[in-house]
Protein backbone atom coordinates (compact mmCIF):
# COMPACT_ATOMS: atom_id res chain seq x y z
CA UNK A 1 0.00 0.00 0.00
CA UNK A 2 1.27 3.40 -0.51
CA UNK A 3 2.60 5.04 2.25
CA UNK A 4 0.01 8.13 1.73
CA UNK A 5 -2.92 5.89 1.34
CA UNK A 6 -1.36 4.40 4.67
CA UNK A 7 -1.39 7.27 6.33
CA UNK A 8 -5.04 8.23 5.38
CA UNK A 9 -6.28 4.54 6.71
CA UNK A 10 -4.75 5.09 9.91
CA UNK A 11 -6.32 8.46 10.59
CA UNK A 12 -9.71 7.15 9.32
CA UNK A 13 -9.30 4.10 12.04
CA UNK A 14 -8.54 6.81 14.39
CA UNK A 15 -11.17 9.08 14.14
CA UNK A 16 -13.65 5.70 13.67
CA UNK A 17 -12.29 4.75 16.68
CA UNK A 18 -12.59 8.47 18.65
CA UNK A 19 -16.35 8.56 17.34
CA UNK A 20 -17.28 5.10 18.57
CA UNK A 21 -15.55 6.44 22.13
CA UNK A 22 -17.53 9.41 22.46
CA UNK A 23 -20.61 7.27 21.14
CA UNK A 24 -20.17 4.16 23.79
CA UNK A 25 -19.70 7.43 26.57
CA UNK A 26 -22.55 8.93 25.87
CA UNK A 27 -24.56 5.82 25.59
CA UNK A 28 -23.20 5.09 29.32
CA UNK A 29 -24.09 7.90 30.91
CA UNK A 30 -28.07 8.16 29.48
CA UNK A 31 -28.37 4.21 29.79
CA UNK A 32 -26.55 4.17 32.95
CA UNK A 33 -29.10 2.16 34.95
CA UNK A 34 -29.68 -0.55 31.75
CA UNK A 35 -25.93 -1.21 31.85
CA UNK A 36 -25.77 -1.78 35.27
CA UNK A 37 -29.24 -3.89 35.19
CA UNK A 38 -27.11 -6.05 32.45
CA UNK A 39 -23.89 -6.05 34.51
CA UNK A 40 -25.77 -7.21 37.71
CA UNK A 41 -27.17 -10.21 35.60
CA UNK A 42 -23.66 -11.52 34.30
CA UNK A 43 -22.17 -11.17 38.31
CA UNK A 44 -25.18 -12.94 39.30
CA UNK A 45 -24.30 -16.00 36.84
CA UNK A 46 -20.82 -15.70 37.52
CA UNK A 47 -20.82 -15.57 41.60
CA UNK A 48 -20.08 -19.44 41.93
CA UNK A 49 -16.59 -18.58 40.12
CA UNK A 50 -16.25 -15.81 41.75
CA UNK A 51 -16.52 -17.14 45.24
CA UNK A 52 -13.98 -19.44 44.12
CA UNK A 53 -11.44 -17.00 43.05
CA UNK A 54 -11.96 -15.21 45.95
CA UNK A 55 -11.75 -18.80 47.91
CA UNK A 56 -8.47 -19.68 45.91
CA UNK A 57 -6.65 -16.04 46.21
CA UNK A 58 -7.17 -16.51 50.18
CA UNK A 59 -5.96 -19.71 50.54
CA UNK A 60 -3.11 -19.37 47.88
CA UNK A 61 -0.72 -18.63 50.21
CA UNK A 62 -1.37 -21.29 52.64
CA UNK A 63 -1.30 -24.00 49.72
CA UNK A 64 2.01 -22.54 48.53
CA UNK A 65 3.76 -22.67 52.43
CA UNK A 66 2.50 -26.16 52.77
CA UNK A 67 3.61 -27.75 49.41
CA UNK A 68 7.40 -25.91 49.89
CA UNK A 69 7.08 -27.57 53.53
CA UNK A 70 6.32 -30.79 52.22
CA UNK A 71 9.12 -30.62 49.32
CA UNK A 72 11.19 -29.71 51.43
CA UNK A 73 10.51 -32.73 54.08
CA UNK A 74 10.72 -34.87 51.45
CA UNK A 75 14.12 -33.61 50.13
CA UNK A 76 15.36 -34.37 53.80
CA UNK A 77 14.25 -38.17 53.43
CA UNK A 78 15.19 -38.78 50.46
CA UNK A 79 11.13 -39.35 49.38
CA UNK A 80 11.25 -36.20 46.38
CA UNK A 81 9.76 -38.32 43.78
CA UNK A 82 6.88 -40.20 45.83
CA UNK A 83 6.01 -36.82 47.39
CA UNK A 84 6.20 -34.82 44.88
CA UNK A 85 3.28 -35.77 42.07
CA UNK A 86 1.28 -35.55 46.21
CA UNK A 87 2.81 -32.34 47.44
CA UNK A 88 0.35 -30.08 45.52
CA UNK A 89 -3.31 -32.33 45.87
CA UNK A 90 -1.86 -32.35 49.41
CA UNK A 91 -1.38 -28.85 50.16
CA UNK A 92 -4.55 -27.99 48.37
CA UNK A 93 -6.78 -30.37 50.66
CA UNK A 94 -4.58 -28.69 53.85
CA UNK A 95 -5.96 -25.04 52.53
CA UNK A 96 -9.48 -26.54 52.58
CA UNK A 97 -10.03 -28.26 55.62
CA UNK A 98 -8.17 -24.66 57.06
CA UNK A 99 -10.89 -22.90 55.18
CA UNK A 100 -13.94 -24.91 56.69
CA UNK A 101 -12.43 -24.73 59.96
CA UNK A 102 -12.63 -21.11 60.30
CA UNK A 103 -16.23 -21.34 58.29
CA UNK A 104 -17.12 -23.80 61.21
CA UNK A 105 -15.68 -22.12 63.84
CA UNK A 106 -17.50 -18.85 63.11
CA UNK A 107 -20.87 -20.37 62.91
CA UNK A 108 -20.21 -22.50 65.77
CA UNK A 109 -20.12 -19.57 67.82
CA UNK A 110 -22.31 -17.18 66.29
CA UNK A 111 -25.45 -18.76 65.28
CA UNK A 112 -26.28 -20.76 68.86
CA UNK A 113 -25.27 -17.27 70.41
CA UNK A 114 -27.92 -15.79 67.76
CA UNK A 115 -30.73 -18.16 68.64
CA UNK A 116 -29.58 -17.65 72.46
CA UNK A 117 -29.93 -14.28 72.21
CA UNK A 118 -33.08 -13.84 70.25
CA UNK A 119 -35.02 -16.65 72.70
CA UNK A 120 -33.30 -14.39 75.28
CA UNK A 121 -35.01 -11.16 73.76
CA UNK A 122 -38.49 -12.52 73.54
CA UNK A 123 -38.67 -13.95 77.13
CA UNK A 124 -37.35 -10.21 78.59
CA UNK A 125 -39.44 -8.29 76.11
CA UNK A 126 -42.24 -8.91 78.69
CA UNK A 127 -40.11 -7.30 81.33
CA UNK A 128 -38.97 -4.75 79.59
CA UNK A 129 -42.37 -3.82 78.38
CA UNK A 130 -43.95 -3.87 81.87
CA UNK A 131 -40.77 -1.82 83.63
CA UNK A 132 -41.05 1.22 80.77
CA UNK A 133 -44.58 1.59 81.36
CA UNK A 134 -44.03 1.41 84.99
CA UNK A 135 -41.21 4.45 84.18
CA UNK A 136 -43.92 6.49 81.93
CA UNK A 137 -46.38 6.14 84.53
CA UNK A 138 -44.61 7.50 86.88
CA UNK A 139 -43.02 10.10 84.98
CA UNK A 140 -46.56 11.05 84.20
CA UNK A 141 -47.62 11.46 87.32
CA UNK A 142 -45.26 13.57 88.80
CA UNK A 143 -45.39 15.78 85.68
CA UNK A 144 -49.27 17.71 85.30
CA UNK A 145 -48.28 18.54 81.61
CA UNK A 146 -47.25 15.17 80.64
CA UNK A 147 -50.50 13.99 82.26
CA UNK A 148 -52.90 16.49 80.40
CA UNK A 149 -51.08 15.66 76.88
CA UNK A 150 -51.33 12.03 77.45
CA UNK A 151 -54.88 12.00 78.38
CA UNK A 152 -55.26 14.83 75.35
CA UNK A 153 -53.89 12.69 72.62
CA UNK A 154 -53.99 9.14 73.40
CA UNK A 155 -57.46 8.46 71.51
CA UNK A 156 -55.62 9.99 69.17
CA UNK A 157 -52.65 7.97 69.20
CA UNK A 158 -54.63 4.83 69.37
CA UNK A 159 -56.36 5.56 66.53
CA UNK A 160 -53.68 6.37 63.94
CA UNK A 161 -52.12 3.06 65.33
CA UNK A 162 -55.34 1.06 64.11
CA UNK A 163 -55.27 3.15 61.08
CA UNK A 164 -51.58 2.28 60.33
CA UNK A 165 -52.03 -1.38 60.69
CA UNK A 166 -55.55 -1.41 58.74
CA UNK A 167 -54.00 0.75 56.01
CA UNK A 168 -50.26 -0.18 55.76
CA UNK A 169 -49.69 -3.77 57.39
CA UNK A 170 -52.84 -5.38 56.80
CA UNK A 171 -52.43 -5.28 52.96
CA UNK A 172 -49.10 -5.49 52.57
CA UNK A 173 -49.39 -9.09 54.21
CA UNK A 174 -48.11 -10.67 51.03
CA UNK A 175 -45.19 -8.51 50.15
CA UNK A 176 -43.52 -9.67 53.59
CA UNK A 177 -44.66 -13.06 52.97
CA UNK A 178 -42.86 -12.99 49.70
CA UNK A 179 -40.33 -11.17 51.11
CA UNK A 180 -39.37 -14.22 53.57
CA UNK A 181 -39.65 -16.58 50.98
CA UNK A 182 -37.40 -14.38 48.94
CA UNK A 183 -34.87 -14.57 51.69
CA UNK A 184 -34.63 -18.10 52.29
CA UNK A 185 -34.16 -18.53 48.67
CA UNK A 186 -31.17 -16.42 48.71
CA UNK A 187 -30.04 -17.83 51.52
CA UNK A 188 -30.32 -21.52 49.39
CA UNK A 189 -28.67 -19.65 46.24
CA UNK A 190 -25.72 -18.25 48.41
CA UNK A 191 -24.85 -22.00 50.14
CA UNK A 192 -25.44 -23.07 46.70
CA UNK A 193 -22.69 -20.20 45.21
CA UNK A 194 -20.35 -21.09 48.04
CA UNK A 195 -20.21 -25.28 47.29
CA UNK A 196 -20.26 -24.52 43.31
CA UNK A 197 -16.89 -21.76 44.26
CA UNK A 198 -15.39 -24.60 46.63
CA UNK A 199 -15.24 -26.57 43.60
CA UNK A 200 -13.80 -23.89 41.39
CA UNK A 201 -11.18 -23.29 43.61
CA UNK A 202 -10.04 -26.31 43.75
CA UNK A 203 -9.88 -25.85 39.87
CA UNK A 204 -7.69 -22.89 40.08
CA UNK A 205 -5.63 -23.81 42.69
CA UNK A 206 -4.54 -26.75 40.92
CA UNK A 207 -3.72 -24.39 37.93
CA UNK A 208 -2.40 -21.69 39.50
CA UNK A 209 0.83 -21.59 37.97
CA UNK A 210 -0.40 -22.87 34.73
CA UNK A 211 -3.09 -19.35 34.92
CA UNK A 212 -0.29 -16.65 35.74
CA UNK A 213 2.32 -18.20 32.62
CA UNK A 214 -0.95 -18.46 30.17
CA UNK A 215 -1.56 -14.48 31.79
CA UNK A 216 1.77 -13.59 30.88
CA UNK A 217 2.23 -15.05 27.73
CA UNK A 218 -1.19 -13.58 26.70
CA UNK A 219 0.05 -9.77 28.13
CA UNK A 220 3.12 -10.42 26.02
CA UNK A 221 0.80 -11.41 22.66
CA UNK A 222 -0.88 -8.81 23.11
CA UNK A 223 1.75 -5.81 23.40
CA UNK A 224 4.50 -7.20 20.81
CA UNK A 225 7.78 -5.40 21.94
CA UNK A 226 8.44 -1.98 21.02
CA UNK A 227 11.85 -1.63 18.81
CA UNK A 228 14.25 1.70 18.76
CA UNK A 229 12.66 2.49 23.25
CA UNK A 230 14.81 5.00 25.17
CA UNK A 231 17.91 3.46 27.16
CA UNK A 232 16.18 2.23 30.47
CA UNK A 233 12.25 2.14 29.05
CA UNK A 234 10.40 -0.57 29.61
CA UNK A 235 8.55 -2.81 27.49
CA UNK A 236 4.87 -2.66 27.50
CA UNK A 237 4.52 -6.06 28.58
CA UNK A 238 7.05 -5.85 30.96
CA UNK A 239 5.27 -3.00 32.46
CA UNK A 240 2.60 -4.27 32.72
CA UNK A 241 3.42 -7.83 34.62
CA UNK A 242 5.40 -5.75 36.75
CA UNK A 243 2.24 -3.49 38.19
CA UNK A 244 0.36 -6.51 38.04
CA UNK A 245 2.69 -8.05 40.47
CA UNK A 246 2.31 -4.43 42.39
CA UNK A 247 -1.38 -4.48 42.52
CA UNK A 248 -1.27 -8.16 44.04
CA UNK A 249 1.19 -7.17 46.85
CA UNK A 250 -1.05 -4.14 47.17
CA UNK A 251 -4.57 -6.00 47.75
CA UNK A 252 -2.69 -9.43 48.80
CA UNK A 253 -0.72 -7.81 51.68
CA UNK A 254 -4.03 -5.65 52.57
CA UNK A 255 -6.39 -8.00 53.16
CA UNK A 256 -4.56 -10.62 54.40
CA UNK A 257 -2.82 -8.47 56.90
CA UNK A 258 -6.48 -6.91 58.09
CA UNK A 259 -7.98 -10.44 58.61
CA UNK A 260 -4.93 -11.44 61.09
CA UNK A 261 -5.36 -7.92 62.66
CA UNK A 262 -9.47 -8.69 63.20
CA UNK A 263 -8.67 -11.86 64.29
CA UNK A 264 -6.37 -10.40 66.70
CA UNK A 265 -9.01 -7.64 68.11
CA UNK A 266 -12.04 -10.50 68.13
CA UNK A 267 -9.74 -12.51 70.56
CA UNK A 268 -9.05 -9.30 72.46
CA UNK A 269 -12.44 -8.57 72.50
CA UNK A 270 -13.47 -11.94 74.00
CA UNK A 271 -11.25 -11.93 76.72
CA UNK A 272 -12.54 -8.94 77.78
CA UNK A 273 -15.93 -9.62 77.77
CA UNK A 274 -15.58 -12.83 79.28
CA UNK A 275 -13.84 -11.52 82.02
CA UNK A 276 -16.45 -9.08 83.25
CA UNK A 277 -19.04 -11.66 82.06
CA UNK A 278 -20.21 -9.73 79.36
CA UNK A 279 -23.71 -10.52 77.60
CA UNK A 280 -23.58 -12.46 74.87
CA UNK A 281 -19.98 -12.52 74.45
CA UNK A 282 -19.45 -14.74 71.82
CA UNK A 283 -21.57 -13.23 69.50
CA UNK A 284 -20.20 -9.85 70.64
CA UNK A 285 -16.70 -10.93 70.03
CA UNK A 286 -16.95 -12.44 66.50
CA UNK A 287 -19.38 -9.40 65.39
CA UNK A 288 -16.42 -6.69 66.09
CA UNK A 289 -14.05 -8.79 64.62
CA UNK A 290 -15.47 -9.73 61.63
CA UNK A 291 -16.55 -5.71 61.06
CA UNK A 292 -13.35 -4.46 61.97
CA UNK A 293 -11.94 -5.82 58.45
CA UNK A 294 -13.48 -3.16 56.82
CA UNK A 295 -11.42 0.50 57.32
CA UNK A 296 -12.44 3.34 59.40
CA UNK A 297 -16.11 3.12 59.86
CA UNK A 298 -16.01 -1.23 60.54
CA UNK A 299 -15.78 -0.56 64.21
CA UNK A 300 -18.86 1.72 64.17
CA UNK A 301 -20.61 -0.51 62.13
CA UNK A 302 -20.18 -3.64 64.71
CA UNK A 303 -20.19 -1.60 67.90
CA UNK A 304 -23.49 -0.19 67.59
CA UNK A 305 -25.78 -3.30 67.42
CA UNK A 306 -23.58 -4.79 69.93
CA UNK A 307 -24.02 -1.38 72.32
CA UNK A 308 -27.75 -2.06 71.65
CA UNK A 309 -27.72 -5.34 72.62
CA UNK A 310 -25.98 -5.35 75.85
CA UNK A 311 -27.91 -2.09 77.07
CA UNK A 312 -31.14 -4.07 76.52
CA UNK A 313 -29.68 -6.42 79.01
CA UNK A 314 -27.16 -4.15 81.55
CA UNK A 315 -26.49 -0.55 81.23
CA UNK A 316 -23.71 -0.45 83.35
CA UNK A 317 -22.08 -3.15 81.50
CA UNK A 318 -23.13 -1.20 78.38
CA UNK A 319 -20.95 1.52 79.76
CA UNK A 320 -17.97 -0.54 80.37
CA UNK A 321 -18.49 -2.03 76.71
CA UNK A 322 -18.56 1.52 74.85
CA UNK A 323 -15.27 2.40 77.16
CA UNK A 324 -13.43 -0.94 76.05
CA UNK A 325 -14.46 -0.53 72.64
CA UNK A 326 -13.23 3.35 72.30
CA UNK A 327 -9.77 2.16 74.00
CA UNK A 328 -9.49 -0.99 72.03
CA UNK A 329 -10.24 0.58 68.73
CA UNK A 330 -7.44 3.62 69.40
CA UNK A 331 -5.42 0.89 70.22
CA UNK A 332 -5.98 -0.54 66.97
CA UNK A 333 -5.93 2.44 64.72
CA UNK A 334 -2.96 3.34 66.68
CA UNK A 335 -0.77 0.76 67.33
CA UNK A 336 -1.47 -2.92 65.81
CA UNK A 337 -2.99 -1.82 62.70
CA UNK A 338 0.20 0.11 61.77
CA UNK A 339 2.67 -3.02 63.07
CA UNK A 340 0.73 -5.51 61.04
CA UNK A 341 -0.07 -2.66 57.81
CA UNK A 342 2.52 -0.77 57.75
CA UNK A 343 2.26 1.95 55.44
CA UNK A 344 1.96 -0.34 52.06
CA UNK A 345 -0.96 1.63 50.95
CA UNK A 346 1.05 5.15 51.00
CA UNK A 347 -1.90 7.16 51.46
CA UNK A 348 -3.08 9.58 53.73
CA UNK A 349 -5.96 9.75 56.00
CA UNK A 350 -8.26 11.92 53.42
CA UNK A 351 -7.56 9.45 50.54
CA UNK A 352 -8.18 6.20 52.56
CA UNK A 353 -11.76 7.67 53.54
CA UNK A 354 -11.81 8.94 50.17
CA UNK A 355 -11.36 5.75 48.52
CA UNK A 356 -13.67 4.07 51.22
CA UNK A 357 -16.69 6.39 50.47
CA UNK A 358 -16.19 5.62 46.28
CA UNK A 359 -15.65 1.83 46.56
CA UNK A 360 -18.03 1.46 49.28
CA UNK A 361 -20.89 3.40 47.20
CA UNK A 362 -20.26 1.68 44.24
CA UNK A 363 -20.02 -1.96 45.54
CA UNK A 364 -21.03 -1.86 48.58
CA UNK A 365 -19.33 -3.61 51.83
CA UNK A 366 -17.02 -5.64 49.54
CA UNK A 367 -15.98 -2.13 47.96
CA UNK A 368 -15.14 -0.86 51.74
CA UNK A 369 -12.80 -3.67 52.14
CA UNK A 370 -10.86 -3.52 49.11
CA UNK A 371 -11.37 -0.17 48.01
CA UNK A 372 -8.14 1.03 49.76
CA UNK A 373 -6.02 -1.10 48.07
CA UNK A 374 -7.09 -0.36 44.99
CA UNK A 375 -6.84 3.17 44.74
CA UNK A 376 -3.85 3.00 46.27
CA UNK A 377 -2.63 0.91 43.42
CA UNK A 378 -4.30 4.04 41.24
CA UNK A 379 -2.77 6.11 43.33
CA UNK A 380 1.01 5.47 42.47
CA UNK A 381 0.52 4.54 38.98
CA UNK A 382 -0.68 8.53 38.47
CA UNK A 383 2.51 9.81 41.06
CA UNK A 384 4.40 7.36 38.86
CA UNK A 385 3.37 9.40 35.89
CA UNK A 386 3.20 12.58 37.16
CA UNK A 387 7.40 12.44 38.28
CA UNK A 388 8.23 10.88 35.07
CA UNK A 389 6.45 13.84 33.39
CA UNK A 390 8.03 16.52 35.24
CA UNK A 391 11.60 14.69 35.04
CA UNK A 392 10.97 14.76 31.19
CA UNK A 393 10.04 18.38 31.87
CA UNK A 394 13.67 19.25 34.21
Amino acid sequence: MDEKWRDYLYKGVAVFLTVAMCILFFFGIFRFQELRNYAKLIVNILMPFIYGAVIAYLLAPVCARVEAKLIEWAEKYKKIEKLRRFAKGLSILFGLLFFFLIIYTLLAMVIPQLIASVLALIDAMPGYIESTTEWLEHLVEDNPILLSYVDEYSDTILESLQNFARTNVLPNINSIISGVYAGLWNTVTVVKNLIIGVIVAVYLLNSRRNLVLQSKMLVHALFPPKKNLTEGKEQPADWIIREAGILNDYLGGFVKAKLVDSLIIGLICMVFTAIVDMPYAPLVSVVIGVTNIIPFFGPFIGAIPCSLLILIVSPIKFVYFVIFILILQQFDGNILGPKLLGDNTHLSSFWVLFAILLFGGLFGVVGMVIGTPIFAFFYQLLSGWVRDRLDRQK
